[in-house]
């Protein structure tokens, strides 16, 4: 299961780990949705100079590094993205808000 864990107060920063076991490597449409979104905002973040992220085999942190509408609307639309992935997929993906 991938586990997504989302810190909202001060700086926005997301935590996501796991793998979603729904299907073999390569034809994971789970891990794939998620491993896409998830990398499109931490790089869109680190490349507009609005935060940064550390990855790994099966994790990745986004953390941003200003508070502005930019990085707040992303973080946003990316919360809401999983959540609804979550919905279909509850035995593949869990989103925690804190």
């Amino acid at each position: 299961m991938i586990e997504v864990t989302y810190h909202g107060r001060d700086l926005p920063r997301m935590e996501i780990k796991g793998h979603s076991s729904y299907a073999s490597a390569g034809t994971d449409i789970v891990c794939s949705a998620v491993s896409v979104l998830t990398q499109f905002v931490a790089e869109i973040l680190k490349n507009e100079g609005l935060g940064e992220y550390e990855k790994n085999a099966g994790y990745l942190l986004i953390k941003a590094s200003k508070k502005c509408e930019v990085s707040d609307m992303l973080f946003h639309y990316l919360l809401e993205s999983l959540i609804s992935i979550s919905k279909d997929y509850p035995k593949n993906l869990k989103v925690e808000v804190r």
